[in-house]
């Protein structure tokens, strides 16, 4: 029997015979070197216990949330739980064993070589641990991306916050931590912001592209640093199906051009995302500077950087490549253009509505319109290449007001005097419509999640 297959990398097609499924394998067309998908054996179903699912066609492949290629179900790998099966031949000797299940226990769970049950899956490219429930729940990427010091890691900080709580009341929906060790950097960010005694303990570090929020994984024949995943579970109360979240932070190097993307793969889950919160820092456009005028924020010291445009057609062209999109082709993906620090604006745009916009459990669309219509409106008129290039980029976009601190954070007065830049006061945070940009993105992917009106 042999096994059809295509190249990740150029997608050349390939066939080998069944005995070299799940093996390395060459490229001939491009040489990468990768791990052959392999058909994984059915239990026979018993009595008292059903068959496994079947195998996913091709046509319905997952993405791995880790590394973005595609994978089947029968590709799936396990990872061994008895301390004598260490030694994966990509990850090292220290790293649990990865393999195709071939025995299963009465419940169906895979046994590894020496007979314990083994519930943890691992993607067959990458080889990293999936998260919980990964195979029965449809999985849903939002990618957050943003220039250099635009905010993002405050952003994402503050959404582990109060996005929970947001679900939970608004619209019954528990939002629960699927991988509280794969999440641990995200939760430590967001104690230090809302924990913190003072100032001076408040401060975030910057996104590195070599930190904590990176981990080494191999993808398409080479060692490479990946952004971590934080992987969510959402379920509505009663029978109505749930579904999981992966959000995405990124250090804003990785979005400029001349970046090598197969060296520095790092910011390619947005072309797999299902939804991208795009966040401006207005400080950062000089029009808008000279347009809002004086103002006490630590941010208008800095010297804008003024990449808003070019950053939004890097991911343009970066997208475009990988869904082979033509040059008059968007992404169907939903697009949130959100413009932070709204405490220092808001007073542009006397009729807004700084209300979360949700009714009897539904989320308010014409009071979410009405509210893009004029933040949108303000970007046009102050730096339309903002608003040209994101409606270039997505066949769906909407424009958001948004503050993380709902204050004028403090100039950094810390001990170390060439940190510099600010540092919100924790007696002061009150995030203004922070969580409204990723609900409207769910309800235009999970509308079971956060249905509107």
């Amino acid at each position: 029997m042999e096994l059809n297959f295509s190249c990740p990398a150029c997608n050349e097609a390939l066939l080998i015979s069944q005995e070299h499924a799940g093996g390395m394998v060459k490229c001939p067309t491009c040489e990468l070197e990768f791990t052959a998908p392999a058909v994984q054996p059915q239990r026979q179903a018993s009595a008292d216990s059903d068959p496994l699912p079947p195998p996913l066609p091709r046509e319905q492949s997952i993405t791995c949330p880790a590394c973005w290629l595609k994978l089947s179900r029968g590709e799936v790998m396990h990872i061994a739980v008895h301390d004598s099966l260490r030694g994966d031949p990509i990850l090292g000797e220290d790293a649990p064993q990865r393999f195709l299940a071939t025995r299963y226990d009465d419940d169906g769970n895979a046994l590894d070589a020496m007979g314990l049950p083994a519930t943890d899956l691992a993607c067959p490219h990458c080889r990293r641990k999936l998260p919980p429930n990964f195979l029965e729940l449809p999985q849903h990427i939002i990618s957050l991306v943003g220039d250099q010091s635009s905010g993002k890691s405050y952003y994402l900080a503050v959404l582990a916050k109060i996005l929970p709580i947001a679900l939970f009341k608004r619209f019954d929906v528990t939002m629960q931590d699927a991988d509280p060790t794969g999440n641990a950097a995200l939760n430590s960010m967001k104690t230090t912001l809302f924990s913190g005694s003072g100032p001076e303990q408040t401060r975030l570090i910057k996104t590195q592209m070599q930190g904590a929020m990176y981990d080494r994984f191999p993808r398409q024949g080479r060692m490479v640093l990946l952004p971590k995943p934080f992987t969510y579970q959402l379920k509505p109360r009663g029978d109505t199906p749930g579904t999981g979240l992966i959000l995405y932070d990124n250090a804003g190097e990785h979005f400029q051009p001349g970046i090598n993307v197969v060296e520095n793969p790092g910011a390619q889950h947005v072309a797999s995302a299902n939804g991208i919160m795009y966040l401006v820092d207005p400080f950062e456009i000089p029009d808008f500077r000279r347009f809002l005028g004086e103002t006490t924020d630590p941010g208008m010291k800095k010297t804008p950087g003024d990449r808003q445009e070019v950053i939004l057609s890097e991911i343009r062209t970066r997208v475009a490549a990988i869904q082979r999109l033509r040059p008059d082709q968007r992404i169907k993906a939903p697009l949130a253009v959100i413009l932070g620090k709204c405490d220092a604006w808001l007073h542009l745009l006397p009729n807004i509505t700084l209300a979360q916009p949700v009714e009897n459990g539904r989320l308010n669309l014409e009071t979410l319109f009405k509210n893009s219509t004029m933040v949108r409106n303000l970007l046009r008129d102050i730096c339309p290449g903002v608003v040209a290039n994101a409606e270039a980029l997505s066949e769906s976009v909407c424009y958001f007001p948004m503050s993380s601190f709902g204050h004028t954070p403090l100039p950094w007065s810390g001990k170390d005097s060439t940190i510099g830049g600010a540092t919100p006061d924790p007696k002061q945070i009150k995030p203004m419509l922070a969580e409204v940009p990723p609900l409207w993105l769910l309800s235009q992917i999970a509308p079971q999640i956060v249905p509107t009106r």
